[in-house]
């Protein structure tokens, strides 16, 4: 017998969902290779920018840099949708700053997890992970449109992640103890995220994350040039760019670290 939680219930997102910026259509695949692709062939065929897209089976996900990003049918979320430029030209890595917060936001408001975030938009409970981001951007006229990623780890056992990566990632049903319902989550989520553009306030989303942040004051390393170095994560400027202190010089810095 099929579980509730195994189903995801389009009307039932569409009941909790107070958006008003994006996500005015809800479109629902029982399997598809990458909601990020669908939103842009979406966009590309006719120019719709408010489409929502959710999968229970994608067999293709993909995260940063040509990672794959891997979930589990009928267990994990996974979704893409568009947002209108809201930051300005010199802003853009704040959107990795605003989503994340978003998502720990929605979470901690449903289901009382508390999680953290590793630079630049990874969603970690105790360093390990649980959701991922992925950001991708067009050119529109004079302004930009951002296609949004998120997958996460919602009802998964440990069993059901590969074995290769299983001391790496946790659910949330992991760390909660039971099921959770994925469709008012997103809402959850989602609600958050457009309350945050409804009253945006870099500031705040800056300290938020900050104060979030699994590794600041950290040795971590990074590629500069595709040279190694190592320094201590800082924070964050506010442009959204990661701050490191590498000996007396302060770097800014957009791309993956490691926490060393």
């Amino acid at each position: 017998m099929e579980n509730i939680f195994d189903m995801f219930f389009t009307n039932l997102l569409e009941a909790n969902l107070k958006v008003k910026f994006f996500a005015h259509e809800i479109i629902y695949y029982t399997i598809t290779k990458s909601t990020t692709d669908d939103i842009w062939e979406l966009y590309n065929e006719t120019g719709q920018t408010k489409a929502l897209i959710i999968t229970d089976n994608q067999t293709a996900g993909r995260g940063r840099y040509h990672n794959k990003w891997i979930s589990q049918p009928s267990k994990s979320i996974t979704c893409s949708f568009i947002l209108e430029q809201i930051f300005n030209d010199e802003q853009t890595s704040l959107y990795s700053i605003l989503i994340p917060v978003s998502i720990i936001k929605g979470i901690k408001n449903f289901s009382q997890i508390d999680l953290q975030i590793k630079w630049p938009n990874d969603i970690v409970f105790k360093n390990k992970k649980v959701g991922g981001i992925l950001i991708e951007s067009k050119l529109r006229t004079n302004t930009s449109i951002f296609n949004i990623g998120i997958g996460l780890n919602i009802n998964e056992s440990n069993f059901d992640f590969p074995e290769n990566i299983r001391e790496n990632v946790i659910s949330l049903k992991e760390i909660k103890g039971i099921p959770i319902q994925r469709e008012p989550l997103l809402a959850s989520i989602l609600n958050e995220l457009d309350q945050l553009i409804n009253n945006p306030d870099n500031y705040y989303l800056i300290e938020y994350w900050i104060k979030h942040c699994n590794h600041i004051n950290k040795k971590v390393s990074f590629n500069i040039d595709n040279k190694k170095m190592q320094g201590i994560f800082k924070g964050v400027n506010n442009k959204g760019q990661a701050i490191i202190k590498k000996d007396n010089e302060t770097i800014t810095y957009d791309n993956p670290i490691t926490i060393l």
